[in-house]
């Protein structure tokens, strides 16, 4: 095997790696969603602060964030606006909590051949013009799922420690922030 085949096929397998760590940091998002949802009545789940937030509204926008990301590996281009507010996924906990099920069966059926896969992103990037279209790369996307999930359970837990609910201890805490701890 010539120096090129064997870059490439280390770099196939360096990329397989990053992509399986980047797929189970976003499993390890969607535990820390369960986690929090244990035990947690509907009336801080949906209890609303000063800015009209609430832990459903969070919850409900990480869980449509992956549904995009799913949905877009079907078709071929991921519509981050594509997204479905007011549902119940933001009002009844146990709705919260099968739909964070449901994104971890999805995760667990994502295939590793997807690794480098470039895809179509569209999202509305500023409130006066249609949505912007750029191309990404799967594990780009799962990276950014994973510092979207972290930055609305660091939201979360402000919200819930306001409420009493108990907060684990690294709830929307990034990982390097972990490490350096």
């Amino acid at each position: 095997m010539g120096h090129r085949a064997e870059s490439r096929a280390g770099a196939s397998a360096g990329s397989r790696a990053s992509t399986a760590r980047l797929m189970e940091g976003c499993l390890a998002c969607v535990r820390q969603c369960d986690e929090l949802l244990l035990g947690m009545p509907n009336e801080v789940f949906t209890a609303r602060s000063g800015n009209d937030s609430s832990i459903g509204v969070h919850m409900r926008h990480i869980v449509d964030r992956y549904q995009c990301f799913f949905n877009g590996l079907e078709t071929g281009c991921i519509d981050y606006d594509d997204r479905r507010r007011g549902t119940r996924v933001e009002t009844e906990v146990r709705m919260a909590a099968g739909a964070i099920a449901e994104t971890r069966g999805r995760f667990r059926q994502l295939g590793l051949d997807e690794r480098g896969k470039e895809i179509a992103v569209s999202e509305l990037v500023h409130y006066d013009g249609g949505p912007t279209r750029v191309t990404s790369t799967l594990d780009r996307e799962l990276m950014g799922l994973i510092t979207h999930s972290i930055h609305h359970l660091a939201i979360i837990a402000l919200l819930a420690g306001a409420s009493g609910h108990p907060v684990p201890s690294n709830l929307g805490k990034a990982p390097s922030t972990i490490l350096a701890g």
